[in-house]
């Protein structure tokens, strides 16, 4: 079953009786050495103890957790299990069935939680940031063209431009000269240094024509898809020529370059390799985000802390939702209006009593991604002192 299939079947998953337990934790290459993992799934389950302890699940909903996370233990456990991703995200209820293991790109805060449907926005955003990408391999004989998603990578396009077959090298067709310079000798250097001119001129106009043909498919391939970030490979000299052929459109969705050999490459090397680069340009967006929410905080068309953040998601606000990486609150819902309350002692309008809430700030993520809003998990130590828990850049003000 694809991502998308599988989150199409989680979206509509409910469990009134059985919690289902969801665990997001991240495998990038710190998390991996001396297999910090680990730890931090250890102490994610403590966690998670002390939570269950607080919340009164009947003896069936207890076993039922227990078992997921010994099944959850034991698929950790297996490091095979967990190669070509930075973190994986595991739904699991033992008593109903329910099992779905993804592999993802990139994560951003470790979670270990039960709720009565899985706990799916922080998936929402990593789906978001990794759908659309597009690698592009060059040389001035072949490319390689890949689309990059959270189903893996897959190439599109693998092309040997026909005419770079034959060899690069001028060869003077009447051979060496041997003999003497004679009355005609400037004349024949001359058709000889033409000639090769000539060759030269039409092996460079080759591979233009390579590079424009290239240009097209990678037009026609982002015509008919929804492509959000282009990455070009090669050399910097192949790069900087191929990237002259590029319309402007492509060129602003451009993240950056990289130094590759695209005969020996795998594809897995050119994910990585892809996701780097859009993490550094991402960083960069991100600071810009961060200032524009302070001068927009000033004058009222931004929103500090979960609660003015979430009365904002209510009305439909947000242009950009920003929480800070590790962020989490509990909650309550009320079952009539959706209306989300950060403290249990307020009412629901309407009647009705609220219901627990896991985490705040993963139903905002998703409510901010059902509004078409921007997401922005805020990692970087020196920047989350901008945003206290959740905050938000406002579309009008009310």
């Amino acid at each position: 079953m694809g991502f998308e299939e599988t989150v199409n079947k989680l979206s509509g998953y409910a469990n009134d009786k059985y919690p289902v337990t969801t665990l997001y934790l991240k495998l990038g290459p710190r998390e991996r050495g001396n297999f910090r993992y680990t730890i931090k799934l250890k102490n994610l389950e403590k966690d998670l103890r002390d939570e269950i302890g607080r919340r009164g699940l009947s003896k069936a909903a207890l076993e039922s957790v227990e078992a997921d996370l010994s099944k959850i233990h034991s698929f950790v456990d297996s490091a095979s299990d967990l190669s070509e991703c930075r973190g994986i995200v595991i739904f699991s209820c033992s008593k109903d069935g329910l099992w779905e293991v993804l592999k993802l790109p990139s994560l951003y805060r470790n979670q270990l939680l039960i709720d009565r449907s899985p706990v799916m926005g922080q998936l929402f955003k990593v789906d978001d940031e990794n759908r659309g990408i597009v690698t592009v391999l060059i040389d001035r004989k072949k490319a390689r063209i890949f689309s990059i998603g959270l189903d893996g990578s897959k190439e599109i396009l693998d092309y040997f431009y026909p005419a770079a077959e034959r060899s690069t090298k001028f060869h003077n067709p009447q051979g060496k000269y041997n003999k003497k310079g004679t009355s005609l000798a400037g004349t024949r250097n001359f058709s000889q240094g033409f000639g090769e001119f000539k060759f030269n001129r039409m092996i460079e106009n080759e591979i233009q024509q390579h590079f424009k043909y290239v240009t097209q498919k990678l037009k026609d391939y982002c015509r008919n898809e929804n492509v959000h970030w282009l990455v070009l490979g090669g050399t910097d000299e192949n790069i900087t020529e191929f990237s002259h052929h590029l319309p402007t459109d492509m060129r602003e969705k451009l993240a950056g370059t990289v130094t590759i050999d695209l005969e020996r490459v795998k594809p897995s090397l050119v994910t990585e390799a892809s996701l780097d680069i859009i993490e550094k340009t991402r960083a960069e967006r991100q600071k810009m985000l961060l200032q524009e929410f302070a001068d927009k905080l000033a004058v009222g068309y931004a929103v500090d802390g979960l609660k003015p953040t979430l009365d904002a998601l209510r009305n439909s606000q947000v242009r950009v939702l920003l929480v800070e990486e590790g962020f989490s609150q509990p909650g309550f819902v009320c079952p009539d209006s959706g209306v989300y309350l950060t403290d249990g002692s307020e009412k629901c309008n309407g009647g009705g009593e609220p219901v627990p809430v896991t985490d705040l700030a993963d139903r905002a993520i998703e409510e901010a991604f059902n509004q078409g809003a921007e997401v922005e998990i805020i990692q970087d130590e020196p920047y989350k002192k901008h945003v206290h828990g959740t905050g938000a850049i406002l579309r009008f003000k009310l």
